[in-house]
């Protein structure tokens, strides 16, 4: 039996867990969650034998991952991912979805998860469940373990089962649960930076989505590489005379948050321009927060971490969001929504099928055109393909 606690909140209790073990050797795991544990507490204690009325069963799933969503922000203090997996080898309809929350989500970065290395055979365990809509649907627990690949009879049993069908992992888009798969997701109006640079905006555009093959040539220091937020409206805020006030929210703002903004300089076979890379997007890259590098660092230091300095000369496939700020302005500075690490075997066959367009279409000028509810369509090229 032990305390299961918060250390992010001053050691704070969450709940009382122990391991039961019934007549027959079976073990598992139980929970009394901390608004209860003074009524129980004093009956309880390592080696006795006890009965247990009242209680719920959470359930734990296994399964092979078809589908990753992106990190979403829920209220202002609350973050998830959202998984799909599939629960059988033989139907593919069997899917279920599970909701990571926390560090859960955090720590489960789609760029883990290659399309070649797969398939990914996925274990939650003490999840809670629910029904949605018609919907079953997992969510994780403070008592919840994440597994994957595990090494075990029946998880290779499982894996040798899904590989003689390749399962696609999917990008589960945020907000609009559209399913868009990752091999489609990173050629999405792929220009190169030449293109990109020589493109004619329209006007009446407001944002739009591109994608974009480059290697990280520098990271560029001018504007340092990350700042100091309001921890509710995540805006930028500037310390007067030791205390930091948020100018959106209107009030001082007790819990400072350190995020990143990196600035890198990329550069492909044609062209040079520079990206931005925000928080979420950073994180993700980086597989740590802002604010754990900065406490890495001695006092007054302003140099570049050394984490960050490794992503120079690597390769990546960015998917950039075109704001006014670009298409107007004509301001370089591109916002990263996401990163996706190249499959060359896909990038082969892409530039394989668009040779084949290309003999069969006529060369048009690359412009960025508004189409239906003011949504923006991707180059002529692109408007063609799709």
């Amino acid at each position: 039996m032990w305390e299961f606690k918060n250390y992010k909140r001053s050691k704070e209790m969450i709940s009382l867990d122990m391991i039961l073990i019934d007549e027959k050797g079976t073990l598992v795991h139980a929970v009394i969650w901390k608004n209860q544990v003074n009524r129980f507490r004093a009956n309880l204690s390592e080696g006795s034998v006890i009965i247990i009325r009242n209680f719920k069963v959470v359930e734990n799933v296994v399964g092979c991952l078809c589908g990753i969503g992106d990190l979403e922000s829920v209220g202002s203090k609350w973050k998830k991912r959202d998984l799909r997996i599939l629960t059988d080898p033989e139907d593919r309809s069997a899917k279920a979805k599970i909701t990571l929350w926390e560090d859960y989500g955090e720590g489960f970065y789609p760029y883990l998860f290659p399309p070649e290395s797969g398939p990914y055979i996925v274990i939650i365990t003490a999840t809670t469940v629910k029904e949605f809509r018609g919907e079953i649907t997992f969510a994780t627990t403070a008592a919840t373990k994440t597994y994957v690949n595990l090494q075990m009879d029946h998880i290779t049993s499982l894996i040798q089962k899904f590989a003689t069908k390749p399962v696609h992992i999917q990008t589960i888009e945020s907000g609009n649960g559209s399913n868009i798969p990752i091999a489609e997701a990173m050629f999405q109006s792929r220009m190169t930076i030449t293109e990109l640079l020589d493109s004619d905006w329209s006007y009446d555009i407001e944002e739009c989505f591109v994608t974009l093959r480059a290697q990280i040539s520098q990271i560029d220091t001018y504007f340092g590489w990350h700042y100091i937020s309001c921890n509710l409206c995540n805006k930028k805020i500037e310390p007067k005379d030791g205390v930091y006030t948020c100018n959106k929210c209107g009030k001082e703002c007790d819990f400072p948050l350190v995020r990143y903004k990196i600035h890198i300089k990329v550069k492909d076979n044609g062209g040079k321009t520079t990206l931005v890379l925000f928080n979420g997007v950073a994180e993700k890259l980086l597989d740590t927060s802002a604010s754990k590098l900065v406490n890495q660092m001695s006092k007054g230091d302003t140099h570049v971490p050394s984490l960050i300095e490794s992503l120079c000369d690597k390769d990546f496939v960015f998917k950039l969001k075109l704001t006014n700020f670009n298409l107007k302005e004509g301001l370089e500075n591109y916002t990263v929504t996401q990163v996706f690490v190249p499959d060359e075997e896909l990038e082969l066959q892409h530039r394989i099928n668009k040779e084949k367009k290309e003999v069969h279409t006529p060369t048009t000028q690359k412009n960025i055109r508004p189409t239906g509810k003011g949504l923006p369509m991707a180059t002529q090229e692109f408007m063609q393909e799709g």
